[in-house]
């Protein structure tokens, strides 16, 4: 693919995808906000967000990449350079030698194609699907007597420290043991101006290395409360090459039965070799 500008010629090709499908096990209840249908008299608070068609909870892949990118940018100390709105801001490189600092940031997640002194040539690698539940989960929380379709109520309170005055108020949670799946976390090997594809296979890593954070860590919100614990379970990693304008079959490069035992050395091994023939 080649893009053209009237300065200019930036030439980006596409040499493939590598594929990270797993199963999202909550091993705490899961808080992902929607938006409340209405104000009621004893409503929820904080409902979570569902499929309008199936009435559903789900997995955002907005929220889940959000979520990796955050973490990453807390691991690597990058600077919050770009307000998003009040009180909100991310890390975006303004210049070369920061992008080169943070590049398992923004060479993963993607960053502005033009932001102050950066121009970058090649489009955002990483895509995430919405994770839906899986059809198990999906039955046995339709079984169970819970407190809404597929989810729990839980109760909380803020406490005035001098008072001692509660202001309960109430969370909607998909509780702990439910699945989602699959996961599919796409990266897109795209090679810009000055670089190379080994370089672009090597950040896929950087990757496996935010999800292993997030296991440490909580998705969704009031991960401080007790919420959000996950682990990623029934790991598969794919890739598949596109050659001579022929996109190839997805090859299996390696599976296991959690993210922990997914050896990464092993992988990113297998998928140089692979891309390399």
């Amino acid at each position: 693919m080649t893009t053209h500008s009237s300065t200019n010629t930036r030439a980006v090709t596409l040499h493939g995808r590598i594929f990270l499908r797993a199963e999202i096990e909550l091993l705490t209840g899961l808080h992902i906000g929607g938006a409340a249908g209405g104000l009621e008299i004893g409503g929820l608070d904080k409902p979570v967000i569902r499929n309008p068609r199936t009435n559903q909870p789900y997995i955002p892949g907005s929220s889940l990449k959000g979520k990796l990118r955050s973490l990453m940018e807390k691991a690597y100390g990058a600077p919050q350079t770009f307000r998003i709105n009040e009180g909100v801001y991310v890390h975006l490189p303004r210049n070369q030698d920061e992008y080169q600092l943070y590049r398992p940031i923004a060479g993963v997640f993607g960053t502005l194609p033009s932001h102050e002194r950066l121009t970058i040539t090649a489009p955002t690698r990483l895509t995430i699907r919405d994770v839906p539940l899986t059809p198990e989960s999906e039955q046995e929380l339709r079984q169970l007597r819970t407190d809404l379709p597929y989810t729990e109520i839980k109760w909380e309170a803020s406490i005035d420290r001098v008072t001692s005055a509660a202001a309960p108020r109430q969370i909607e949670r998909v509780p702990a043991g439910a699945v989602f799946g699959p996961l599919e976390a796409v990266f897109s090997l795209y090679v810009g101006d000055n670089e190379k594809l080994t370089e672009v296979i090597d950040l896929f890593g950087y990757l496996l290395d935010a999800f292993a954070q997030l296991e440490d860590d909580y998705l969704g919100g009031m991960g401080s409360r007790g919420n959000g614990q996950v682990r990623l379970r029934n790991v598969q990693i794919l890739a598949r090459r596109l050659r001579n304008n022929h996109y190839d079959e997805p090859k299996s490069i390696t599976t296991a039965n959690s993210l922990s035992e997914l050896p990464r050395n092993d992988v990113m091994n297998r998928l140089q070799q692979f891309f390399a023939n």
